[in-house]
């Protein structure tokens, strides 16, 4: 068995065995405390809601990748309802520019 294995990765002999149970008793303690402070928040949130005479609503996780997908105006205005009617003109295909006016 190499060196390396079980809980001597942290250092030789006792006081590895020792700092790697250390680590992983923190480790441990780290994730259920995570786990308790998510479920007091949640907890937190329904009895908010339920106080405020409110139906908690649905929770849907959405992962989305950058804002590529929503469509803004380049002006940063929000995009009217009015519709503009503009001239149509057909443009040449060999590659002549059409007269203006």
């Amino acid at each position: 068995m190499p060196s390396s294995a079980g809980l001597t990765r942290s250092g030789p002999g006792f006081l590895g065995a020792l700092l790697g149970i250390v680590f992983a008793f923190f480790g441990i303690v780290l994730m259920v405390g995570a786990l308790l402070l998510g479920l007091v928040v949640a907890a937190g949130a329904l009895l908010w809601s339920v106080l405020r005479g409110r139906k908690p609503g649905p929770v849907r996780f959405e992962w989305r990748r950058g804002t590529a997908r929503t469509w803004r105006p380049a002006s940063g205005r929000p995009p009217s309802d009015e519709v503009v009617d503009i001239e149509v003109r057909e443009i040449a295909d060999d590659g002549a520019k059409p007269p203006r006016g």
